[in-house]
């Protein structure tokens, strides 16, 4: 019997190269609900790999397979799977991995095409401690137009270790709701769980080592005491540093990772605006402020590009995380690559410019505007930031971070690469608003 998680891999990486999937996230749910946590972390393993490695993997197998192109999607996507399998799922043993592949292979009525997959495998599998030798210094694949940017911004000794580090498994990280319960005694309830953990650079943030299915799968979850989120996403909230009593909005909140937090410094005291225009989003905030305890968050379905006069000069503070092309999440969400091109980019760009716009008349005189993007393009970024400034003048003042900022600051301009603290990448731009 064919293991099911070799199966679904291989029909999800299918159909997202078909187009038919455009975030993975939603293909792993639909599949783990039926998985242990084990057999989850295998699917996501394998399905991410290949996505990173996709043309590494192509390049080994033509060296066995000079026909390489003329292959069917499916059997491609076998060998990709496979191969990857045989180089860094070093627990399986080789000659399993082979045999399983095969099967999976038949399974699919590609029967005529076993003999050759089972013949690249175990060719693979002959030379396997070179291949394996190569691999470990794999980085991902880019497109050639986003590696030329990313080579304009680093020097190329550091390109190369930003790109290994994307080719990594991403971290996992949570915030700890200090709102119920303190750093330690939650490392504590975890250890009891068999999840170990450690503190980060963040206040409230904690590295666990675990799979997300287990994590979410705890009582402490199921209580409100933590929530999972990325470490740059925290440093992002840090930076908006709300103070006790304040008005404070979170436009395009998504599901309010960062409103949680927001509310969390403010100590749930004040008042708490959350934005976006997606219902099912602000319905899943709703439910996780509710399980955290959290009083001060009023959540709304609101397009930020249309935010009504009532709104206007009301914020002390205002975060903009704005939609862009969440370029910074490559090493969890590597099929952004597929679509992700100069074009959307500059697209995502002038959208921004947007939302700033809308975004502005509602920081009252004095207030504080931050500006937010999981991505490292220089559109999107010192782009959008330094034409929102051209365009406002004298009334928008740019504001230095204030404190040990864990990032890259750069003319008052805050950078997150995702090789500096192991998260995702983001840009972050503070501004005062004057009278």
């Amino acid at each position: 019997m064919v293991d099911r998680y070799r199966r679904d891999a291989l029909s999800i990486l299918t159909r997202l190269y078909e187009g038919r999937i455009a975030f993975l996230d939603q293909a792993y749910t639909a599949c783990s609900l039926r998985y242990s946590p084990h057999e989850r972390d295998l699917l996501v393993s394998l399905v991410r790999g290949v996505v990173k490695f996709r043309g590494k993997l192509d390049a080994l197998a033509r060296m066995y397979l000079p026909k390489w192109e003329r292959l069917p999607l499916v059997v491609q996507n076998a060998l990709r799977l496979g191969m990857f399998q045989l180089l860094f799922h070093t627990h399986v043993p080789p000659f399993a991995a082979v045999h399983e592949w095969v099967e999976v292979v038949r399974s699919f009525g590609q029967a005529a095409f076993v003999p050759l997959v089972n013949a690249v495998l175990r060719n693979v599998e002959r030379d396997l401690a070179a291949h394996r030798a190569q691999a470990e210094r794999w980085g991902i694949d880019l497109p050639a137009w986003l590696e030329a940017e990313w080579r304009k911004a680093l020097p190329e000794e550091e390109l190369h270790v930003l790109l290994r580090s994307l080719a990594l498994p991403p971290p996992l990280f949570v915030r700890v709701n200090t709102l119920r319960i303190g750093e330690e005694e939650l490392q504590k309830l975890l250890a009891q769980r068999g999840i170990p953990s450690r503190r980060s650079r963040i206040s409230g943030a904690l590295e666990v080592v675990s799979s997300y299915s287990a994590l979410v799968r705890t009582p402490e979850y199921a209580q409100g005491l933590f929530y999972p989120q990325d470490l740059g996403s925290q440093v992002v909230g840090h930076l908006v540093a709300p103070e006790r009593g304040e008005v404070v909005v979170d436009a395009c909140c998504g599901v309010g990772g960062k409103t949680l937090l927001l509310a969390q410094l403010m100590g749930n005291e004040g008042k708490l605006f959350a934005w976006d225009k997606k219902r099912q989003r602000v319905e899943t905030l709703k439910k996780l402020v509710r399980r955290s305890g959290i009083s001060i968050v009023q959540p709304e379905v609101l397009d930020c590009l249309r935010i009504p006069e009532r709104f206007w000069s009301v914020a002390d503070r205002l975060l903009l995380d704005a939609p862009c092309s969440n370029l910074g999440t490559v090493r969890r969400n590597p099929e952004i690559l597929l679509k992700a091109t100069p074009e959307s980019v500059r697209q995502c760009a002038s959208l921004q410019l947007e939302f700033l716009r809308e975004a502005f008349q509602v920081v009252r005189p004095q207030g504080i505007m931050v500006y937010s993007v999981c991505t490292l393009t220089w559109e999107e970024t010192v782009g959008v930031a330094e034409a929102f400034e051209q365009e406002k003048g004298p009334a928008l003042v740019r504001v230095e971070p204030k404190g040990e900022i864990p990032g890259r600051v750069r003319d008052g301009f805050v950078f997150l690469w995702p090789h500096d603290l192991f998260c995702d990448g983001f840009f972050v731009a503070i501004w005062r608003k004057r009278a």
